[in-house]
């Protein structure tokens, strides 16, 4: 169950949306295979974000499983959520892309079973992305995340930590909490 997350790329942008253009997509293909060969025909998870001038915000966590990053990550439901984050704002979409290897180093197919270790992974990221972006799109997976509160890990409440939940965050290893 090896992964790993690719830089950021770029997402073609026309009129303040994305660009859905094959030519642009495909462009933007050519670069993410420019990044690692086949990376476009490989699954695993991603992540939609907004490049702004204080740094990267997330806005959607997605999984491909059952079918590529290319035949996934533009499809049309996609689209509305990342235009939906895009209107009125200021920043450049982009998109990484966190991909699974088989044993042997080579880029997992699609299964139409999916995979469980990437839907795990999914929503790990959702939980930690909704820290970052309380806005996240993620409708699935999300309500527990918005509405528990543990502090020193989920929710903290405003004001100071109490000791023990001072002592509690180095025990897991947190540092700051939104």
């Amino acid at each position: 169950m090896n992964f790993f997350p690719y830089k950021a790329i770029d997402m073609p942008r026309k009129n303040g949306q994305i660009d859905r253009n094959n030519n642009s997509l495909s462009k933007f293909w050519l670069k993410v295979n420019e990044m690692d060969s086949g990376l476009s025909e490989a699954v695993g998870c991603y992540i939609f974000s907004i490049r702004a001038g204080r740094g990267l915000l997330p806005w959607y966590v997605g999984l491909a499983e059952k079918q590529t990053f290319r035949k996934e990550c533009f499809a049309s439901h996609k689209l509305l959520n990342y235009n939906d984050a895009l209107n009125g704002r200021k920043g450049t979409p982009i998109l990484t892309l966190i991909a699974k290897y088989t044993g042997t180093e080579r880029f997992s197919k699609p299964s139409k079973n999916g995979y469980s270790d990437i839907r795990f992974l999914e929503n790990i990221l959702i939980g930690i992305c909704i820290r970052r972006n309380p806005n996240l799109l993620n409708i699935k997976k999300t309500k527990l995340l918005k509405e528990m509160i543990v502090p020193g890990l989920l929710n903290n409440p405003p004001g100071r930590d109490l000791a023990e939940v001072k002592e509690f965050r180095s025990v897991i290893g947190t540092l700051n909490t939104a």
